[in-house]
């Protein structure tokens, strides 16, 4: 959950402070650039910044991360490979002979997300994620039904129940964006979009994949020596958003 506070904070103040005139100070470590009013968000370059941190000292922590998830690209080691047998492809049925049947079994479905939501990886990403590689890609904070939520593309949202139903119905895919007021900032590895308020031109896309109900809340209440005690379980309504894609303004 990200607050307000982190988006008025020092770093907006900074960004505000670049874009006024003779704060040139402020403007040493990141170079910025304003866009027009119609857009209303300033754009910071931070490209020339990630570059250097690659060709030094983190560059060098993000190859050893990748060097341990590299160990279990070809699998583990199984001592046991050599001794096994291979079982035989025909199919033996009753009457002794062989099956002439043609057709071909259907392939199970390959789901690309876990029971619990996440993405699916390999043992080697998963390794390698573990000792500290980035996952990568953009990123952009939404604002909402009330709420502030830091997104990447798959990541699973839970927000209040968002209404009405018809709208958003299960399966049903929304384009959030600035001028609607639900995109606050946007921010990839070269730039970062400040909305002023908001981002205009910028978009992320989601798809409503679940309607239910949140875990049960107990609410106990007593009262001292007054024979009082009083114990509810309340449900929110929840409603579930996958992140398909995260679309930058044009010319930023």
């Amino acid at each position: 959950m990200i607050s307000r506070k982190l988006l008025s904070g020092s770093f907006v103040r900074n960004v505000k402070g670049c874009l006024t005139a003779g704060s040139s100070k402020a403007c040493t470590s990141t170079s910025l650039t304003t866009q027009s009013r119609y857009f209303g968000y300033a754009a910071v370059n931070h490209a020339q910044e990630y570059k250097e941190a690659i060709d030094g000292r983190h560059g060098q922590q993000l190859e050893l991360a990748y060097e341990e998830g590299e160990k279990y690209e070809h699998g583990v080691f199984d001592p046991f490979e050599a001794y096994k047998v291979d079982v035989e492809d025909d199919i033996i049925v009753d009457d002794g002979e062989e099956s002439d049947d043609e057709g071909e079994e259907a392939e199970p479905t390959k789901y690309e997300f876990n029971k619990d939501g996440s993405v699916k990886r390999s043992k080697a990403e998963l390794v390698s994620l573990k000792a500290g590689a980035p996952a990568g890609g953009k990123f952009a904070i939404i604002d909402l039904n009330g709420s502030q939520n830091k997104v990447c593309v798959d990541d699973v949202v839970i927000v209040n129940k968002l209404r009405p139903v018809e709208k958003w119905a299960v399966g049903s895919v929304h384009t959030l964006s600035g001028e609607t007021g639900e995109l606050l900032l946007m921010g990839s590895q070269d730039h970062t979009l400040v909305g002023m308020p908001f981002v205009n031109g910028g978009e992320v896309v989601v798809m409503v994949e679940e309607i239910t109900r949140d875990k049960k809340v107990i609410v106990f209440k007593k009262k001292r020596r007054k024979n009082y005690r009083k114990k509810n379980g309340h449900k929110r309504e929840v409603t579930f958003l996958r992140v398909l894609d995260i679309r930058f303004p044009e010319n930023s």
